[in-house]
């Protein structure tokens, strides 16, 4: 090979020229001898280990990309599994409060209603008090009307005064009293 390059440099242009339009066999078929040695250890040792990588590389990115897939479709189901949950939760939320509210005017409506029975009772027992001690009171005072009536005409017995007298005693005495 250092032969050819000498030759090149010390030849003239016209006889480069012509040596590259008419190549020697023996270099041509070294080319494609040395070309066709390097494509097959390039096959063993490079192309089959790059295209392998890329084989998988490439079904890597498929079994990615369906995993992306799958997993959109199930958050897409988890949301509206969610989203179910919560409406779910909500309507259950009015229910109780509505219960709670139909429980709380039942409660109030029963502790009203003890309240006004309780109220009546203890206004029935107040009118039957009352009547108790106006009747004690009236007995009191019919017995002590009595005896007033008795000590005056006792007083006016003793007294046997005239019938202006008679007045004028009993008037001192029901102001005593």
């Amino acid at each position: 090979m250092t032969n050819a390059v000498a030759d090149l440099s010390a030849a003239s242009p016209a006889e480069v020229e012509s040596s590259l339009l008419n190549p020697d066999v023996s270099m041509v078929v070294l080319t494609w001898v040395t070309f066709l040695v390097l494509s097959v250890v390039l096959y063993k040792f490079a192309w089959n280990p790059i295209l392998k990588a890329l084989d998988a590389r490439e079904d890597l990115l498929r079994r990615s990309i369906a995993e992306a897939d799958r997993i959109k479709e199930e958050l897409a189901r988890i949301h509206e599994t969610r989203q179910q949950f919560i409406r779910e939760a909500e309507e259950k939320s009015r229910e109780i409060i509505s219960e709670a509210r139909k429980a709380a005017a039942q409660l109030s409506a029963g502790i009203q209603h003890r309240a006004r029975e309780e109220a009546d009772i203890l206004l029935a027992n107040a009118r039957h008090d009352i009547r108790e001690e106006t009747e004690k009171a009236r007995i009191i005072l019919r017995q002590e009307s009595a005896q007033v009536v008795i000590d005056l005409a006792a007083k006016l017995i003793e007294k046997n005064l005239d019938t202006e007298g008679n007045r004028k005693l009993i008037h001192q005495l029901i102001v005593e009293v």
